[in-house]
């Protein structure tokens, strides 16, 4: 038998912000992640928009005017959040032509036409998974009108999202006149560039702080920084892909305030440990997604 997931989430917004009523979601199997509790036989009651109590049958009295719907057999648990995605970029061997070039197989360009012409069936993808929120983690521009189609669309997910990537390198064959990276050579573009995106609104800004002979980590440093802060003057936070040990540490010293990934290179050492700790770092580990792309690539 195919146990089936009931994810309290986006399918339920517009029935409760219309009618603004109270549903309780009744007999179900409640997960919370929070207790690491399973609850068989849960009671959740939503109440303009907000859950505002659960329990099982004994210890928790619902309202009477409560529209109840009857969740045997299903598990209710919150919406997932996916804290790193690209919208820019379909998951496919066609999305990334500066790692492996396939344009003689499938041009870049169609596969980016494709991808801008089915946001709504990810988003749904999306809500079918069980993820509510998403954040996309640097894009070209047209990633603010994927947020903006999203605010108006009621099967989708909430989004958020950054502009084009602030680099230390180029990646010449993503640029179709909207690059999603963009190479920054010093402190005063970096500004620029963020008082740009702001224009947007943007949720984060991003960093790709790409390291290699020719661009050692102490090189970028002051650019990182300029970034920051004139991020932070416009109370944005600044989100840095950074994926060795060292660069992972200039990255949050001069003010980073999320890591995209795990550092790769070396094991970490406590002196990043507690540096992460001390200045609050959200770090998102991404933990498979370099497995993937060696066993892809």
């Amino acid at each position: 038998m195919k146990t089936r997931v009931f994810v309290c989430f986006c399918a339920l917004f517009v029935v409760i912000s219309a009618w603004a009523e109270k549903i309780a979601l009744v007999n179900g199997t409640l997960i919370n992640p929070m207790t690491e509790v399973v609850l068989p036989g849960a009671h959740v009651l939503i109440d303009n928009d907000r859950v505002v109590g659960f329990g099982d049958e004994i210890t928790f009295d619902l309202p009477k005017d409560a529209r109840r719907i009857d969740c045997k057999g299903k598990f209710i648990l919150p919406g997932y959040i996916d804290t790193h995605i690209h919208f820019f970029q379909s998951g496919d061997l066609f999305t990334r032509p500066d790692a492996a070039d396939l344009n003689s197989v499938r041009p870049y360009k169609d596969e980016v036409t494709w991808v801008k012409s089915h946001v709504n069936d990810v988003f749904a993808r999306y809500l079918r998974c069980g993820i509510t929120s998403v954040v996309d983690v640097g894009g070209p521009f047209w990633n603010f009108e994927v947020r903006k189609t999203a605010n108006s669309t009621a099967k989708a997910p909430r989004v958020a999202v950054a502009g084009p990537l602030i680099s230390s390198v180029s990646r010449e064959k993503l640029d179709l006149g909207d690059p999603p990276i963009v190479k920054i050579d010093g402190p005063d573009q970096a500004r620029e560039f963020v008082r740009k995106l702001a224009e947007q609104k943007p949720d984060l800004v991003k960093i790709w702080y790409i390291v290699d002979k020719d661009h050692p980590v102490d090189a970028f440093r002051p650019t990182v920084r300029a970034t920051v802060e004139e991020s932070h003057a416009r109370k944005i936070r600044v989100a840095v892909h950074a994926t060795e040990l060292e660069t992972a540490r200039a990255a949050v010293e001069q003010g980073a305030d999320i890591l995209v990934h795990s550092v790769v290179d070396k094991p970490v050492d406590d002196a990043f440990v507690k540096l992460l700790k001390d200045r609050h770092i959200i770090l998102c580990p991404t933990l498979v997604v370099f497995e993937r792309y060696g066993r892809t690539f």
